[in-house]
């Protein structure tokens, strides 16, 4: 078990432009870009699962090496667009709006962890997929961790970026601006995309699901086989999950490599898509081809 720490040799200086939010800081944690865009073209389409339509999209060669994006609560596939445009060109690329997100649809089922786990198998399992790299952000990176607990013969490998195991790693998001931006901003793009049109119905369920949930200890991390690659990531500035989480996650895991990337937040594959990406590749490189240096 080993720690991958990138130190910070200096902060570029901060640009005003119309594309960022503008939080009177030239520190990019305190930036809040806009969403990217997905790859044109793209060719979204809907499955139906779970007595919902799941909106899923694919890039790249038919025959590469699967992955699969899992995006963060209230969020959308389009913020992966910058990583997606990078790898597509050598990995199959999968995005998956979750349940009541994006242009996914909601059914009266309680959110939980384990449904939405249920939609991600249901969805590999819709497209004859049998295994993939996982990339997940926030409720994605928790996706991640309970298929890797419960269905570990659906993983190659796992990125988590920004999880927590426990309710109490939560923080009060209602303080940070950046967190509070991306509130505003996640209820403007789910009027553009979503069929229900119910941001209140989804915004509650959510926010019930994270009173309470992920509940684990480190007994459920020893589920996780062995063998299996994971990178537990977070920016040093997160503003939603205190660093014991990734830590302790981290340290449950005795395979996993522990990255914390400088300079950036919760939304730090946005706020910083170069380093996050390049670093992405790697972990991506070591898995596939493990004489990789």
């Amino acid at each position: 078990m080993h720690s991958v720490f990138i130190l910070l040799i200096c902060f570029l200086p901060y640009i005003t432009t119309e594309n960022s939010t503008i939080l009177y800081s030239k520190y990019r944690w305190l930036r809040l870009p806009r969403t990217p865009k997905l790859p044109f073209p793209c060719t979204g389409q809907y499955a139906n699962i779970n007595n919902i339509r799941i909106w899923y999209t694919i890039y790249g060669p038919k025959r590469a090496p699967p992955i699969l994006f899992l995006h963060a609560g209230l969020a959308n596939s389009d913020y992966w667009g910058l990583q997606v445009q990078e790898l597509k060109s050598s990995y199959r690329c999968i995005l998956m709006d979750l349940r009541g997100q994006g242009r996914s649809t909601i059914s009266s089922a309680n959110i939980t962890f384990d449904l939405m786990m249920s939609d991600v198998i249901a969805l590999l399992n819709y497209i004859k997929i049998e295994r993939v790299h996982l990339v997940g952000w926030g409720d994605g990176g928790i996706i991640g961790l309970n298929l890797a607990m419960n269905h570990r013969n659906r993983l190659i490998s796992l990125f988590v970026f920004v999880a927590n195991y426990d309710p109490s790693g939560f923080k009060d998001i209602s303080i940070s601006p950046v967190a509070t931006a991306f509130v505003v901003r996640s209820k403007a793009e789910y009027k553009a995309m979503n069929p229900d049109n119910d941001y209140a119905k989804v915004y509650n369920a959510l926010s019930m699901m994270w009173a309470t949930l992920p509940k684990w200890t480190q007994q459920d991390f020893k589920r996780i086989d062995e063998k299996l690659p994971v990178w537990i990531v977070d920016g040093d500035h997160d503003e939603a999950i205190f660093r014991n989480q990734p830590d302790n996650i981290f340290s449950w895991i005795p395979q996993s490599s522990e990255l914390i990337l400088p300079g950036t937040s919760f939304f730090a594959l946005i706020q910083d898509p170069v380093v996050f990406t390049i670093l992405l590749k790697r972990f991506l490189a070591e898995v596939d081809c493990p004489s990789y240096t």
